[in-house]
């Protein structure tokens, strides 16, 4: 009877600590591990590759240049943010068991951030990484099962569309729900926001319009459906009245907002066949306002005009992550590691240089490049197989390889003076 007692109050507190908005639920911050077996492999040595191309050219971010970013033309540019990171702090969780099968991301909004656990319960965090209210709107059953979710935000609202095809408001200020419908498919989107209207895209290779007051279904676009696709997250752009997105077979296509009619479609793969769009993987989308940028893992790199949808220039090599513009830069990191910079305009190479050209061979796929941001100084690449590459911009080299984990890690976002990276189980913080 005295231990039942006992276990109870021992519950209460872990409760009470749970629902406590001001509990330091991250762990002390400590100093970050270099990996040094991969830096010891990749500095010092002079051997090239034919991969290569003006390898020694150094290139630096105009010092008068404005920080800009652009979520709703997936446009990150550059960051204010220039450190070589030497702390480490996780927010731990529970593992989600389908976590790397998806690209869920971390949803920042001015002075707070977003995302989720295990459950399915969504937490806000503050300036100061702190907990301001964890809510979570799933059924027990639903709770088993690991939803995925996905963020667009609007003024107050945050509207979620997950993995088990649900789809809901809460209010951002409070986690309380506003509503939430069960769609017909599963989502694996991202997702934008306008005129008071989600945009999401759907396993069925649909592009969704919703009401955010009601969860109406406004409109509809259908593209062709494939019967097998990969897991890979569909990608979209909002630029004035028109919509712009991917789908699993890698087509192009453009919408006006105000009633879903096509403005244009662009396929970007010759031969369909059977099964064959399982392995096809795009990058997300990116556009500064007069063309669209993106790439494949089938050696095909893309600008695309924005308002007919014709080709400026192709490039051949693969690469399935977010590329970043800066002035007239555009740059990218390929599947097997090349580091490449480009000028948007014309898609002339000005730069390449091999980031893996020391890594042997048995082990270059396990650092499969997975996303990055720039800073001014530097750019941060997380990896298939758990690490952050720190990678001197202006010369194309990498200074250091951070071990956060042996597992997948999603691509870095920049918030309040620190890299914030999702994993399969925990939040992490570096600085």
């Amino acid at each position: 009877m005295i231990k039942r007692y006992l276990y109870l109050i021992i519950f209460l507190f872990l409760l009470n600590c749970s629902l406590n908005p001001n509990s330091k639920f991250w762990t002390e911050e400590k100093k970050i591990l270099v990996d040094k077996s991969s830096t010891t492999i990749l500095s010092n040595s002079k051997k090239q590759t034919l991969n290569e191309f003006n390898q020694n050219f150094k290139i630096t971010i105009p010092k008068n240049l404005k920080v800009y970013a652009d979520q709703k033309l997936n446009n990150d540019g550059f960051i204010n943010f220039d450190a070589n990171l030497e702390k480490i702090s996780k927010y731990n969780f529970k593992a989600i068991k389908s976590f790397s099968n998806f690209e869920p991301e971390i949803l920042i909004d001015k002075d707070h951030l977003f995302f989720f656990d295990n459950t399915g319960s969504i937490i806000k965090f503050d300036n100061n990484s702190n907990i301001v209210w964890k809510q979570n709107h799933y059924s027990k059953q639903d709770k088993k099962l690991q939803p995925i979710l996905f963020f667009g935000k609007s003024q107050e609202d945050l509207f979620i569309a997950d993995s088990l095809a649900n789809y809901y408001v809460i209010n951002q200020n409070t986690g309380v729900l506003k509503w939430k419908k069960k769609h017909s498919s599963s989502f694996n989107s991202q997702i934008k926001i306008f005129e008071n209207k989600a945009l999401v895209i759907d396993m069925e290779n649909q592009l969704r319009c919703f009401s955010l007051e009601t969860g109406e279904l406004l409109w509809s676009v259908k593209t062709q459906q494939s019967l097998l696709r990969s897991q890979k997250k569909q990608s979209l752009i909002l630029k004035d009245d028109k919509v712009y997105f991917t789908n699993s077979i890698g087509d192009v296509t453009a919408v006006n907002t105000s009633n879903g009619n096509i403005v244009w479609q662009a396929p970007t793969q010759s031969n369909i066949s059977f099964g064959s769009t399982f392995f096809l993987k795009l990058s997300d989308i990116v556009s500064d306002e007069t063309s669209i940028f993106f790439s494949d893992n089938n050696d095909q790199f893309y600008s695309l005009d924005l308002l007919t949808g014709s080709i400026n220039w192709k490039q051949e090599f693969s690469s399935d992550i977010r590329p970043a513009l800066i002035d007239d830069y555009l740059i990218t990191i390929s599947d097997n590691g090349l580091l490449i910079i480009m000028n948007k305009k014309t898609g002339q190479i000005i730069r390449i240089n091999d980031l893996y050209k020391n890594i042997k061979d048995k082990r270059k796929k396990d650092f499969q490049p997975i996303g990055f941001v720039v800073g001014k100084s530097y750019i941060y690449l997380s990896t298939k197989n758990g690490r952050i590459m720190v990678i001197n911009f202006k010369e194309g080299k990498i200074e250091k390889i951070i071990k956060i984990d042996n597992n997948k890690i999603q691509r870095p976002v920049y918030f309040n003076r620190s890299l914030y990276i999702a994993k399969d189980n925990s939040i992490i913080r570096l600085n």
